[in-house]
């Protein structure tokens, strides 16, 4: 039995009618993991052992974060006891309306908590959706934080925002790693975000100076893929970090509310709103789940969390290694 104890940092508050049918952004992703991993479990073509999902959620705008002194400091040992909780092996954080570059103090702690975090727990894994992507690299990525390899940070996109379900084209070296992935051509998970992570203007002018067309990430992080729009649409660290810029916690009804909720505040035109609207629709089969690639998504985050992606049980197996490796 693989019991996976994740802390789900609440970084918003989601609008009324979403929050009455759905609950706090942490409690859509504790029920779409646990579904996920049940169809894990039932899938006999792999050899994971049981997963369990529990969620511990943060509100983290208030100032609530995980005590250091409860997050894994070592891999769980075949004699640990599996009951309970047990310490913390994952980091969630979701999205918001906010910004990753905004001067809130709760954005700063957030960002120091996700430094330590990856330097001095490294058995614990970090996710990030949308904003959580954005701070994720903004904490570990920017000039800021490694002057030595000025990479990547988050910014206002050029092209406005990218909304609804937009096709995303995930590179085959990050769906080597995830099974449920491969066979998404394209991958389409909901979309709402007027940021992104782009290069740095000092990445951006030594690639030109040495005429590369791309612009590297530190070894080992990498992209898993591009839009038209936005050229990161997540980052990959193997064993480590995992990120989408998509949400596939949302499906049509919750992005349809936040769309028309954000447009409520920042006085959308009509026109944005209705053309917003029909692409976020694009998934909805009336009757039906939405068609897209949420499942897949939540499943590859589930694997993630218990270290499929690189071969290694970090929790519940009997010798810690997956039988034969899923990569």
């Amino acid at each position: 039995m693989a019991h996976i104890h994740v802390a789900a940092l609440d970084a918003d508050i989601p609008c009324l009618s979403v929050y009455k049918a759905r609950g706090l952004y942490s409690s859509q992703f504790r029920v779409l993991l646990q579904a996920a991993a049940q169809r894990l479990n039932n899938d006999t073509e792999t050899s994971l052992p049981h997963i369990a999902i529990h969620v511990t959620a943060f509100d983290v705008v208030g100032g609530s974060l995980p005590p250091l002194e409860i997050l894994r400091t070592k891999p769980r040992s075949s004699a640990e006891p599996l009951g309970g909780l047990g310490s913390i092996d994952a980091i969630l954080i979701t999205g918001s309306a906010s910004s990753a570059y905004e001067d809130l103090p709760w954005i700063h702690q957030m960002k120091s908590f996700i430094q330590t975090v990856h330097t001095d727990y490294p058995h614990v894994k970090l996710f990030g959706s949308c904003f959580g992507h954005q701070i994720i690299a903004q904490a570990l990525l920017s000039t800021k934080t490694d002057p030595t390899h000025p990479t990547f940070h988050v910014a206002p996109s050029p092209a406005g925002f990218e909304m609804g379900i937009q096709p995303i084209t995930l590179y085959p070296s990050f769906t080597a790693h995830f099974p449920p992935l491969a066979g998404q051509h394209p991958f389409r998970i909901q979309l709402i975000h007027g940021d992104e992570v782009v290069p740095t203007p000092e990445a951006a002018a030594a690639a030109a100076a040495t005429h590369q067309s791309d612009i590297q990430l530190p070894t080992p992080w990498s992209s898993i893929g591009r839009s038209a729009q936005c050229l990161t649409q997540g980052l990959y660290n193997p064993g480590r970090v995992l990120t989408y810029q998509g949400h596939f916690e949302f499906d049509t009804f919750v992005n349809t509310e936040l769309a028309l909720e954000f447009g409520r505040r920042a006085n959308w035109p009509a026109a944005d709103v209705a053309r917003y609207l029909e692409l976020i629709n694009r998934s909805r089969v009336p009757g039906k789940e939405d068609d897209d690639s949420a499942k897949a998504a939540a499943e590859a985050v589930v694997l993630f969390f218990v270290g499929a992606d690189v071969g290694v049980m970090t929790v519940g197996a009997e010798n810690g290694m997956l039988t034969p490796p899923l990569v």
